[in-house]
């Protein structure tokens, strides 16, 4: 939980808004006042809103943008002559604009560049996402341009395209400076997936070289349906070690030495710690050992492992199929949900009155918005497995029931899935670190 007293110190005594800082170091904080605007303290220095910030202003010379996609921070300079713009917040959230001395640009640069922050280009953090930059003139007007690839977007219908990506960049900044002439002042920069090639962003050359990021180790091959499972846990713990920023599964975290871990995927890190506290660090005591006799895989995770919380910041989750644990802000966007309780059937044939689903045992997240699972009874193997079927609360009629020869034993199914989830959040961890 932060320290309440010392982000009021940090605000001037004045009052704040009890939510977790967007930034919190020794000597960097990003926190809220009572009303919900950003304030940035910086090495001793509080930054405040200032409602004369955009007035008389310089055309753009230049742009600068770092991001820091695990927990989608970014900061982004517009030089203007003697006297540059800084936009520091979230992306697509909370932000404070303020001025610096231009003759100061780089030394911001290389500071927050230290913090963590990673080099993009002011047009595309990556080359798969673009930044659409929102402006609005009062009381009522707004307008937005994005560049991607050979390609100006204004608003959401009107497209340009021009001979090469520099004319598209140029084009972009002449509309820009049309818009400001007309009143029209930066509200918001956000992220969407380009539809188009884009450059990968070059860091700059005063940029610090980052340590390469470790390569993960080869899994065997299960050789059953319990193995399947112990080689799965095993995919999430490697995972979970080698990249401790952006992503964590609740039940590998240390919740002494991982503190802050949560916030970098989680922003309402008190109510997540709170809903999920039987879960959270229950791996780090389960051994892997024999399944029981007559013992299901599935019954065996849960005997050995129990659940599985895999939370994902926004900075990480491009092509991956997210959910709200729990369908609650603050339950933590994940991608991999697995326990036994997680859905209160009963509920739903009250609600319904269709008892055919009474017996169905839903044991992954998403059960709101159809990227659930559950075991369906109806079938099951020789040894035990039973069928697993998608749910979602919206379903009126079970399916067809499935040949008993076709049942996958949830070790395999969960070794499967967590094979693809993997290859993708660490190709998107990679990107955004």
């Amino acid at each position: 939980m932060p320290d309440w007293k010392r982000l009021q110190k940090l605000n001037g005594g004045d009052p704040i808004w009890y939510s977790d800082p967007q930034l919190d170091t020794k000597d960097e904080v990003w926190f809220y006042n009572q009303g919900g605007a950003l304030r940035v303290w910086s090495e001793g220095t509080l930054t405040r809103e200032d409602p004369n910030v955009f007035k008389g202003l310089a055309p753009v010379e230049r742009r600068h943008t770092l991001y820091r996609l695990s927990t989608l921070l970014h900061v982004d300079v517009e030089v203007r002559g003697a006297q540059s713009l800084v936009c520091r917040g979230t992306l697509n959230g909370a932000h404070l604009v303020s001025r610096i001395e231009t003759s100061r640009v780089e030394a911001l640069l290389a500071r927050y560049r230290k913090l963590g922050f990673k080099d993009g280009a002011p047009w595309n953090a990556t080359k798969k996402l673009v930044t659409r930059r929102q402006y609005h003139r009062a009381p009522d007007k707004d307008w937005e341009v994005r560049v991607d690839g050979e390609h100006v977007f204004e608003d959401y219908s009107e497209q340009t395209t021009l001979a090469s990506r520099e004319a598209a960049l140029a084009r972009a900044e002449q509309r820009v400076r049309a818009k400001e002439k007309a009143g029209f002042v930066l509200r918001n920069i956000e992220l969407t997936e380009a539809r188009f090639s884009n450059p990968e962003p070059k860091p700059a050359p005063s940029a610090p070289r980052r340590a390469p990021l470790p390569k993960g180790p080869s899994f065997p091959k299960p050789q059953d349906a319990f193995e399947a499972v112990d080689v799965a846990i095993s995919m999430l713990k490697d995972l979970h070690e080698r990249f401790p920023t952006g992503h964590f599964v609740a039940e590998q975290l240390d919740a002494q030495k991982e503190k802050k871990r949560i916030a970098t995927a989680e922003e309402h890190v008190s109510f997540f710690k709170r809903m999920h506290k039987a879960r959270i660090g229950r791996w780090r005591t389960a051994k892997p050992g024999r399944p029981k006799k007559r013992e299901s895989s599935w019954d065996y995770f849960l005997r050995v492992y129990g659940s599985i919380t895999w939370i994902v910041g926004s900075g990480a989750d491009q092509d991956l199929p997210m959910f709200l644990c729990g369908n609650v802000t603050g339950g933590g966007w994940s991608c991999l949900e697995v326990a036994e309780d997680l859905y209160a059937m009963e509920d739903l044939v009250e609600a319904t009155g269709n008892t055919d689903l009474e017996d169905l045992l839903v044991f992954h997240g998403g059960w709101h918005t159809s990227r659930s699972f559950a075991f369906d009874p109806r079938v099951g193997s020789a040894t035990g497995e039973l069928a697993i079927i998608p749910f979602d609360e919206g379903m009126e009629k079970l399916p067809r029931p499935m040949k008993r020869e076709r049942v996958q034993p949830f070790g395999l199914w969960l070794h499967k899935r967590v094979t693809q989830l993997v290859r993708i959040v660490e190709r998107n961890l990679r990107e955004a670190l």
